[in-house]
């Protein structure tokens, strides 16, 4: 007969791997149980020798008496974060003139709708036999087993998705009015699953008649190596090319693109993502081409294949020279119609345009060059040339980028503030209109300025009451980003000359069109604008001009500046208890010679709020430099060999979440940014809450949220470090704890049936507590950094410290088979005992591991010093 509490024993061990996964995991049999037990007994119990120098623990702990002091007043200043100091660095700062506004807007979504766009991709979705992979055949291997006794693996070619993309986008002068749609439109395509593969090219011309054609980088920059165009064409017929343009450069008009595109025509589906709406395509190249509607039969038809609807049968047509384009635009119902053109459903047409290509080669030849008296209209003859051919809401536009320097920023303020119907096609018939003349350009964008006498001619032209607002809209805008409570523009400029210098040169660039613009106005602002110039010259500002007096329009010099834009974001300050245990001797009572007091402080810390949507709010708050020792000294109990050698790191600044990654902003970011590398499931964790840490997610789970995160906010979030998890987490401590030498369930969740060093028993909750239900953090004002849920850092596994960076960065093995790597998890569970929850403590899991109790809390990179 088994001994009873021996059987006890075993039955609550089975329980444990069970509930947390390891049994399954494991795949451990009944046998492989009993082995491990009898290794475990034969092995029995080793008693040690106490070193010299060591630590020793007494075998029984005495009753501990837990006592509460009355807390400390509120911490003003930033708490000391290390206990190596950082030494402070030395920062000059370079000046230098700034054109058009100092900050940067962020342009307004340019696709509305994008899921409609995703699911328009469907038809496309169907799966063939790979031609170079291969999976096991089950039913196969099973019948040739049963029927000829043969014991040898069937495969079958394992199923793909039909078709490969390539994404070709021309970087004409207008890309930078298209880049945000672009981009948006290229993720698209990437993230939703209906292409075997996505390869993103730019097609770049020098000059007018020569094309190069380049990878496009992730950031949307292209790439250096030129390949040919031949690359593109797929000898198995399963690519589709879409090219994104707005037809109007000049390898439209002179047919240099023609040649390349029916070079891919001929060979696979090949189309022309507009960006321009239908209305306004015969003002583009398109306008040379004949338009027709077409539908297909047969699945994957190259473009002459196609059948061509209304074609006149007197037309002849020299097919030799003949282009058949389709052309879509990014509209659901049109993506949806070319994706069933091109799996070959016969019920569904597309607009197509056919090109004789002689003819188009004919007539760039004999187009005359543009006549110099074109170059010389009026100011007057060109706005109403643009009011006749353009939208009414790009006249509005156009009139409310008069009243401001002219740069994406202040279309995107503009956009966002006054104007939000207009789109980005508004914002390239303003930029296209002839209104605007290209003085520079950089990395970033083309820099216009409106022509000599046209912005005067839109402010007289605009109501002054749209006029004003837009300067009231820019100067909130600039006042908000220099912390001032202004609300009018005739504040912020009347207050120029009280500025501190830094502050002036970020109003300047706005105050001098400004004046310009307000004397343009005429009568009180006018006369406003005068005074506001003596503050800001060297400014020429235009007369007050008579009714009916004539006067030469004025001189106009354009010079070329740098530009700096300052990022400034919104802080909040965090409120938070810091604990400490500290242990004291009892001089009332011999019988209980130690006792435990609880010092609290309450300390203040700055943050930011990221907002997640539907009222989920991610906090995070601003960890700053220092240096600090990883890992723990030989003689810490429990110390182990993977934690040493104790090593200096010095860590730069960044912002960490003020808690584990909760259920709540995982839905939140899962459910409404697309897939960048992987699905997610949007309700993983085992128990169940809002409030409640996220957990059985993988390694990879939390590296693709971290990707979603940084997709939704435009921010840089990852996984931290070791060793900048380590930093956070001992926050200047360099006790096993952040609360002092032990740590009580009180303040922590971890089963509480274990003790570390002379702690007490406690509760042992058996699930996961909702994050921050302690009331206390640490002093960087981070909460759950022990017990709760293990959190993955970036790292990969490595045995001990030797070589370890001191910079802080993530430390990688160098092995480029991601499957064979093996992750660092930090911070211990609500499962553990008490001596994983140490500060040092470090854990080996493999990245695929879904287990419920493991989680993760996401870091921020802030913005690089200039």
């Amino acid at each position: 007969m088994i001994d009873s509490s021996l059987h006890n024993a075993i039955e609550r061990l089975i329980d444990k791997l069970e509930r947390t996964g390891m049994l399954k995991h494991l795949e451990l049999s009944d046998e492989d149980i009993a082995d491990s037990i009898w290794l475990a007994l034969q092995m029995g119990t080793i008693e040690t020798q106490p070193q010299e120098g060591k630590k020793t623990e007494p075998k029984e702990h005495p009753t501990i008496e837990i006592e509460e002091s009355g807390l400390e007043p509120v911490t003003e200043t930033q708490p000391k974060v290390s206990v190596i100091t950082e030494d402070s660095r030395d920062k000059i700062s370079e000046k230098s003139p700034v054109k058009g506004l100092p900050f940067q807007t962020p342009a307004a979504p340019a696709l509305l709708n994008v899921l409609e766009l995703g699911r328009a991709l469907r038809p496309l979705m169907r799966k063939v036999p790979s031609l170079a992979r291969e999976v096991l055949d089950d039913e196969a291997t099973v019948n040739q087993i049963a029927e000829q006794d043969i014991w040898l693996p069937v495969t079958k070619p394992e199923p793909e998705r039909w078709l490969d993309l390539e994404l070709v986008v021309e970087e004409s002068s207008s890309a930078f009015i298209w880049r945000e749609t672009v981009n948006e439109l290229q993720q698209v395509f990437e993230t939703q699953g209906a292409f075997r593969n996505v390869r993103v090219w730019s097609l770049l011309s020098s000059n007018s008649k020569s094309l190069k054609l380049v990878r496009r980088h992730n950031s949307g920059k292209p790439r250096q190596r030129q390949h040919s165009h031949r690359e593109l064409i797929h000898p198995n017929q399963r690519g589709v090319v879409i090219l994104v343009s707005d037809c109007t450069s000049k390898v439209w008009q002179n047919a240099t693109i023609h040649h390349w595109l029916k070079a891919w025509s001929e060979k696979s589906p090949t189309t022309v993502l507009q960006l321009f709406p239908e209305y306004l395509w015969n003002s583009t190249q398109l306008g040379a081409g004949r338009k027709l509607f077409g539908t297909a039969i047969t699945p994957g038809v190259a473009n002459p294949r196609l059948l061509l609807e209304n074609l006149p049968a007197w037309i002849p047509i020299d097919w030799k020279n003949a282009l058949v384009l389709p052309v879509m635009l990014p509209e659901a119902e049109l993506l949806k119609n070319w994706c069933r053109v091109v799996s070959g459903a016969s019920n569904a047409r597309i607009p197509i345009f056919l090109f004789d290509l002689a003819f188009v080669r004919d007539q760039s030849k004999s187009q005359p060059e543009q006549p110099e008296s074109k170059k010389e209209l009026s100011a007057t003859t060109r706005v109403r040339q643009f009011q006749a051919t353009t939208s009414i809401t790009a006249q509005r536009l156009a009139g409310m980028m008069a009243a401001a320097p002219v740069n994406l920023s202040v279309v995107n303020l503009i956009r966002k503030t006054l104007l939000p119907e207009a789109t980005p096609v508004h914002v390239a018939e303003v930029y296209m209109g002839g209104l605007l003349a290209l003085t520079d350009s950089n990395a970033q964008e083309q820099i216009y300025e409106f022509l000599p006498g046209v912005r005067q001619e839109l402010n007289q032209a605009m109501g002054r009451n749209e006029t004003t607002a837009v300067l009231d809209a820019i100067s909130r805008y600039i006042a908000e980003k220099i912390d001032r409570p202004i609300r009018s523009f005739r504040a912020l400029l009347t207050l120029l000359p009280q500025y501190e210098e830094e502050d002036r040169e970020k109003i300047l660039p706005f105050a001098q069109v400004a004046v310009e613009v307000l004397a343009n106005l005429g009568g009180e602002y006018a006369e406003f604008a005068r005074e506001v110039a003596q503050n800001i010259l060297p400014v020429i500002v235009p007369p007050i001009v008579s009714p009916g007096e004539v006067t030469a329009e004025p001189q106009i010099s354009i010079d070329t500046f740098d530009v700096a834009f300052i990022e400034v974001e919104e802080t909040v300050t965090f409120e938070f208890d810091v604990v400490r245990l500290e242990k004291r001797r009892s001089k009332l009572l011999r019988l209980f010679r130690n006792r435990w007091v609880i010092k609290k402080q309450r300390r203040r810390v700055t943050g930011i709020v990221e907002d997640l949507g539907d009222e989920i709010k991610l906090e995070l708050v601003e960890i700053p430099a220092g240096k600090f020792l990883m890992g723990s000294p030989e003689d810490e109990l429990e110390h182990t060999s993977s934690e040493s050698p104790q090593h200096e790191v010095n860590v730069s600044a960044f912002l960490m979440g003020r808690y584990p990654i909760t259920q709540g902003q995982w839905k939140a970011i899962v459910n409404n940014v697309p897939k960048i590398q992987r699905d997610l499931d949007s309700n993983p964790s085992r128990f169940k809450g809002d409030n409640q840490p996220v957990e059985t997610v993988s390694w990879y789970d939390a590296v693709e949220f971290c990707a979603r995160l940084s997709k939704y906010t435009g921010r840089n979030y990852r996984l931290p470090s070791e060793a900048e998890w380590e930093y956070a987490c001992r926050a200047g401590t360099t006790t096993p704890f952040h609360f002092g030498e032990t740590i009580i369930t009180h303040f922590a969740n971890y089963d509480g049936n274990y003790t570390y060093g002379q702690g007490v028993k406690g509760k042992y909750r058996e699930e996961t507590t909702p994050v921050g239900s302690f009331k206390v953090a640490n002093a960087f004002g981070l909460y759950d950094m022990h017990g709760n849920v293990y959190e993955w850092c970036e790292d990969d596994w490595h045995d001990n410290y030797e070589d370890a960076p001191d910079d802080g960065s993530v430390w990688r093995s160098g092995n480029q088979d991601a499957t064979k790597t093996t992750k660092v998890i930090r911070g211990a569970s609500w499962i553990n005992n008490p001596r994983w929850c140490r500060s040092a403590s470090r854990v080996i899991y493999y990245p695929d591991d879904l287990i419920d109790y493991i989680g993760f809390r996401v870091l921020r990179i802030p913005p690089q010093d200039f």
